[in-house]
């Protein structure tokens, strides 16, 4: 076997010598463009959906989310879960919240949406709410009767054109707020925050003791959010808290924004299974055509060769080779240009929703999968032509029957 190896690599390096260099090009760009086609794809898939997951877990759920059983609304005595959680040497940042529903009004406009009552200190160490005010300041932690307004909820900024808006508020605009259980209370705008996401944007934030009061709760939260030192480390850290005596729902990151874009992933994965399957397909094809072609033209010369001593064997391995030269240098090719373009994506990001900044993942793990999955294609679509033409008798292949 290692006499056809042998045998097959001289002969593959002879006939790719004696090769046409333009075609060779060619077909290497071609095999390149392919290549970049089966990753770039997935990389900017990947790309979105960080993106997107970042956005939930900065301003949602952090690292791990603590919420209320099924059967309660609140989750009771939550500084005492505070105080449990804060214990362990792995988190970094807990703070609390209430949500409540409410609707707002500004001279004749309103909009209904959810108000966050949030401890403006513990919100530092936990989300970027207190890194994305675009007018005015974040709350303090002396702060009532003020609110901090969602940009989409301000005329002029991007988004409030597609949802209802409160018109032309600005900081220091009162704005009149019911809340679900009726309570009418007449807030000044101390901000306004801007984090191009609807989840944030189409939204109000209270301080905690505001909202507490208007409930009319003592120590309870709607969740609790909680970050870590090192990502990753998610469900080590959520066993610890139930450990802790911890009763209430807990849950990691990656568990709660499964559930949220499980439908966007699905319809991702299958876009980026087809583009696969047409890549590989496309290059198969190309690689098959180019083979088949070259052992057709040579079929009196293959005859000659076995009807030397050349054996089967070594003629196939020759083309697989043949074969994997051409894929190689189009894998190299295509790396070089993926990574190019991938690079100047991370540092011209494309620009969705006017607001969103999407680049492609470079997944070094992707990139090999991607590089073995093309390289075996290689393999059997050289072999298939080969083993179909040396299958001939000496004589069929000689007088090129």
């Amino acid at each position: 076997m290692l006499k056809d190896i042998n045998v097959g690599f001289v002969s593959a390096l002879s006939s790719i010598k004696r090769g046409n260099k333009k075609t060779s090009f060619f077909i290497i760009v071609v095999l390149g463009l392919i290549f970049m086609n089966l990753v770039f794809l997935p990389a900017l898939i990947s790309g979105m959906m960080n993106l997107f997951v970042g956005l939930v877990q900065e301003y949602q759920y952090g690292n791990i989310v603590i919420e209320p059983l099924e059967d309660n609304s609140y989750i009771n005595n939550a500084d005492h879960v505070l105080k449990k959680v804060r214990s362990l040497s792995e988190v970094t940042g807990v703070a609390k919240r209430l949500e409540a529903g409410a609707s707002l009004k500004h001279n004749q406009k309103m909009v209904g949406a959810t108000i966050k009552g949030l401890v403006p200190r513990d919100e530092e160490d936990v989300s970027s709410y207190p890194y994305i005010v675009s007018e005015g300041e974040f709350l303090g932690e002396l702060s009532r009767d003020e609110i901090m307004i969602g940009a989409m909820l301000v005329e002029g900024n991007f988004g409030s054109e597609i949802y209802d808006n409160l018109g032309d508020v600005k900081v220091g605009s009162l704005v009149n707020v019911t809340y679900v259980n009726g309570v009418e209370k007449t807030y000044k705008v101390k901000g306004i925050h801007s984090g191009t996401f609807e989840l944030t944007d189409l939204g109000a934030l209270v301080h905690y003791k505001e909202l507490e009061d208007v409930l009319g709760l003592d120590g309870e939260a709607s969740s609790i959010v909680v970050r870590i030192e090192n990502e990753g480390e998610e469900a080590e850290v959520k066993k610890k808290i139930i450990d802790l005596g911890v009763k209430e729902e807990i849950s990691t990151w990656q568990e709660k924004s499964e559930s949220l874009i499980k439908q966007a992933l699905q319809t991702m994965g299958m876009m980026d299974i087809m583009s696969k399957i047409v890549s590989l397909i496309v290059g198969a094809a190309l690689i098959f055509i180019i083979i088949y072609i070259n052992t057709l033209n040579r079929k009196r010369e293959i005859g000659i060769l076995k009807a030397v001593g050349i054996t089967p064997n070594s003629i196939r391995i020759s083309y697989v080779f043949i074969s994997l030269f051409y894929v190689v240098l189009g894998i190299f090719l295509g790396l070089i240009m993926f990574i190019s373009l991938a690079l100047y994506l991370q540092a011209n990001p494309i620009m969705f929703y006017e607001t969103m900044e999407i680049s492609p993942a470079i997944d070094a793990g992707m990139l090999i999968k991607s590089i073995l999955t093309m390289a075996g294609m290689s393999i059997i679509a050289g072999f298939i032509p080969a083993w179909f033409v040396t299958r001939k008798n000496i004589l069929e292949a000689i007088w090129g029957r």
